[in-house]
């Protein structure tokens, strides 16, 4: 370990490391760090790293439109804590017209 201890040395008086130094290593573990690694599992996705993905799904995306939009459609990177198929999509059981979105946009403001 960086701090010159042991595990062990929690019950050997004479190293004096404490259950409390204990908690502080792994709370303010250093990224590069095993225990910073398990307790993180998506510590790769740095700021860095989400810009990288970010641009190059752009590219592809880009280039897929330029090319005619031939072939299947590019997938982006996948992002930690996104999954496939998250996106929401919002539907009504009626249709409305613009006149009556209007309409019913015009009563609200009334009422504010």
């Amino acid at each position: 370990m960086r701090i010159g201890h042991r595990l062990r040395d929690i019950d050997d008086p004479e190293a004096g490391l404490t259950i409390s130094d204990l908690l502080d290593f792994v709370e303010f573990a250093h990224e590069q760090m095993a225990i910073y690694r398990v307790m993180n599992p998506d510590y790769e996705w740095t700021i860095t790293n989400q810009l990288l993905a970010f641009q190059i799904d752009f590219h592809q995306q880009k280039a897929w439109v330029e090319g005619g939009k031939k072939g299947p459609k590019p997938q982006p990177i996948p992002r930690p804590g996104v999954s496939a198929g998250t996106e929401k999509r919002y539907t009504t059981s009626k249709k409305s017209t613009r006149e009556e979105v209007d309409a019913w946009l015009a009563k609200k403001r009334r009422t504010s």
